[in-house]
């Protein structure tokens, strides 16, 4: 499993911060390389590789001081997690004898008796007799309410015109009433007696139902008590009790699967000390995400988040991630006046506050000119105008045009290709809620996200194609351009500089560059202007 490793590069001082960069250490590129060669010797593999796989490597030291590295699939290959040369599952619950499986067939057992009572001839004849004898009541029983009424409107013609036979309506009226009554009670029995011919059927579908959640339920949880992890101290602890204090409480289904805690593991449990980690992609995009063959990203959060910070919090000399400062915590409006702030954000600098006291153009505002209100917000990495309410009335002007899309912004963005014409992208979006912020591309409970762009010009570095667009978006979606520039139903080209969907470089090259709104007060239409930095 421990691949030595011969090289001249300087080694890490402190097991670095996976959760910081895409950016991986030489190291870890050449420990990459060598994974992906020995890929090339397994033509087995080929296939599902290629529709796409998560693979992990990380450097460590053994204890003689030799260097080497550790190399780890997410998830299972040809149904397997224990193949050689990687290191195996931190629980192996795949064995064909072992409790998971046995009740995992279990659990298959009850689907099986669910669809087949489901698909009876004796379910499909009683659900269609039951809705038969429904419907024929509601027929029924509207028509004897229709000729109810027909009759009524004739009585009451008949008093117009001084009919003195009053009895004779009343009996008439309260003889049709009467035969509502039982015209419903004999429906209902009919109704009834349906019922209770698919009642039993039902009930058993119902029971089996439950007994296959239960099941289903007990048996996530004693894969989760049994997938135990190990810390740089030798202290074990469940993903149960880690999850525990987490917002969602339980582990999400897959979590300690993923690379970098299989890797994790196994360095732990063999006395290798951790220097560096990494998690590349190979093969296809999956439909809803975003994956580039060959690119470097980091450990997701919702499932491997609160697992590497467990292991790694005891890890001696594990690097943290530092808090930037902005100089001075000054900004310069590009317009002030009573109602509103226009700024240029640098990159690099978030638009409000954020958990880890990160400084915040909110908040250096609110300290140079008191009370301040973001109206907007762009990504901590992306550059560019922002407007900001001095008064709640003007904040609540601006959310309005905001909410009727009368505010326009143009961006000026960098993508990786060659790109020659304009359009439209329109890919609804949502939050990935196990890896947050991300975005995913979801046709079905995605939110609109429409977006038009035109190409400025293209231009060729180093060999690579770059171009440069302008972009409008016409949605406010999270990480729209981004996402819409990334991913393969859209531009398939990423913005230079995307960490999260395409490839890290010194900058987002994504820029605000125009704004344009009406004044809250003054009713007049401002633009302004900033041009890209690149």
């Amino acid at each position: 499993m421990f691949h030595p490793m011969v090289t001249d590069v300087a080694l890490p001082q402190c097991m670095t911060d996976p959760f910081i960069s895409n950016e991986p250490h030489p190291l870890c590129r050449e420990a990459a390389r060598i994974l992906c060669a020995h890929l090339e010797q397994l033509p087995e593999w080929a296939a599902e590789v290629a529709a796409g796989k998560m693979f992990g490597v990380l450097v460590c030291r053994d204890e003689q001081e030799q260097t080497g590295f550790l190399a780890a699939y997410s998830g299972q290959i040809l149904g397997r997690q224990d193949w050689p040369w990687f290191v195996p599952a931190v629980f192996d619950y795949l064995q064909p004898d072992g409790y998971f499986k046995q009740e995992e067939a279990r659990i298959s057992a009850i689907n099986a008796q669910v669809r087949d009572l489901e698909g009876s001839i004796a379910m499909r004849s009683a659900t269609k007799a039951l809705l038969a004898a429904e419907a024929e009541a509601h027929l029924q029983i509207d028509a004897y309410k229709l000729q109810m009424s027909l009759h009524k409107v004739q009585r009451d013609q008949q008093r117009e015109k001084g009919d003195g036979d009053e009895a004779r309506r009343i009996r008439e009226s309260q003889f049709e009433k009467a035969e509502l009554r039982r015209l419903k009670q004999q429906w209902r029995q009919q109704v009834m007696a349906a019922e209770a011919v698919l009642k039993p059927l039902t009930a058993e579908v119902d029971r089996l139902k439950r007994e296959r959640h239960q099941r289903s339920d007990q048996l996530q949880r004693w894969l989760f008590d049994h997938f135990v992890m190990l810390n740089g101290l030798g202290d074990k602890c469940s993903l149960t009790t880690i999850f525990s204090t987490t917002p969602q409480g339980t582990p999400p289904a897959g979590s300690g699967e993923c690379c970098a805690p299989k890797l994790l593991q196994y360095a732990f449990a063999h006395g290798l000390r951790p220097l560096c980690l990494a998690e590349f992609w190979q093969g296809r995009s999956p439909r809803m995400e975003i994956r580039h063959h060959g690119a470097f990203y980091q450990p997701c959060r919702g499932k491997c988040k609160p697992i590497l910070e467990w292991m790694l919090g005891a890890a001696e000399g594990v690097g943290k991630r530092g808090v930037k400062k902005e100089k001075d915590d000054v900004i310069t409006p590009l317009f002030i006046d009573s109602d509103i702030i226009v700024v240029n954000k640098p990159a690099g600098l978030l638009s409000v506050p954020g958990r880890n006291g990160q400084p915040s153009v909110e908040h250096i505002l609110q300290q140079q000119y008191g009370e301040v209100h973001m109206v907007h917000r762009l990504d901590m990495d992306t550059s560019g105008l922002l407007v900001a309410a001095r008064t709640m009335t003007a904040y609540r002007h601006l959310q309005q045009q905001f909410a009727e899309h009368t505010i326009h912004k143009k961006y000026i963005a960098l993508i990786e290709g060659s790109l020659e014409d304009k359009g439209e992208i329109m890919l609804p979006l949502r939050p990935d809620p196990l890896d947050r912020p991300r975005q995913l591309v979801d046709p079905i409970h995605g939110k609109p996200a429409h977006t038009t762009y035109e190409t400025i010009f293209s231009v060729e570095k180093e060999g690579k194609a770059f171009t440069r667009i302008a972009l409008t978006p016409h949605t406010g979606r999270t990480h729209q351009l981004r996402v819409h520039c990334a991913h393969s139903q859209g531009l398939a080209m990423p913005i230079v500089g995307d960490r999260l969907y395409g490839h890290a470089s010194d900058r987002l090259y994504l820029h605000a560059e125009q704004l344009s709104f009406i004044h809250p007060l003054t009713g007049q239409r401002m633009t302004f202007t900033a041009p890209a930095p690149f």
